[in-house]
């Protein structure tokens, strides 16, 4: 047989390959479940209400905010404060150990024992650091969490009562670039939530 017939006999049986695949995967690809057709409600333009809110207002404004804030601020200065001074302390501790060493003028007795005590707040510092630093990391997620869901419900509860369709959040680095400042609730959402907030610690019994 000749390189040409050869050649050609390759291409067809290539080509009837990759045919068949092909078919095969259209196949498959048939067997895929179709998604149903979302039902999306159409909105007359007209009379659609947005309104919107400054996010960074909300930090003054809202007083759980506010004061949740100012808690978990507080937390962590007095953790960072309190690490910082255990870590002078190791420091100091760690260099008389070396002065009295280049010095000569502590026993090996008296150097073991400073040797201990350096490895001992240092273990002590390492777990602090990661008990405590992992209790406030929960804690400021769980406050953030919690303060999200705030807003979120009352977000709702504020556009009901308001007929409002969408309520934008415009903030730096947002995704809004311009808004008619007609459209701003800013003040009017944030004393609703501190109402909404009293209702609850009244609640709560605070």
């Amino acid at each position: 047989m000749k390189l040409g017939h050869i050649i050609t006999a390759g291409l067809i049986l290539g080509l009837t390959t990759f045919a068949c695949s092909d078919k095969k995967e259209s196949s498959e690809a048939e067997k895929t479940k179709e998604e149903k057709a979302p039902v999306v409600p159409v909105v007359d333009s007209k009379g659609l209400k947005i309104a919107f809110y400054y996010s960074d207002s909300l930090k003054n404004g809202f007083t759980y905010y506010k004061n949740e804030d100012a808690r978990i601020t507080k937390k962590g200065e007095a953790f960072q404060n309190e690490m910082m001074s255990k870590q002078r302390s190791l420091e100091q501790k760690a260099q008389n150990y070396e002065k009295y060493m280049r010095e000569g003028t502590a026993t090996g007795e008296q150097l073991q024992a400073l040797e201990n005590e350096i490895m001992r707040m240092r273990e002590q510092l390492m777990n602090m650091q990661q008990s405590r630093g992992a209790q406030l990391e929960k804690e400021t997620n769980e406050a953030l969490t919690v303060l999200g869901k705030k807003i979120e419900v009352a977000g709702k509860k504020y556009c009901d009562k308001y007929g409002i369709d969408v309520l934008l959040i415009h903030g730096q680095g947002g995704q809004i670039n311009f808004i008619n400042d007609k459209m701003n609730v800013t003040q009017s959402f944030i004393d609703f939530l501190n109402h909404e907030q009293e209702m609850m610690d009244k609640d709560l019994g605070k």
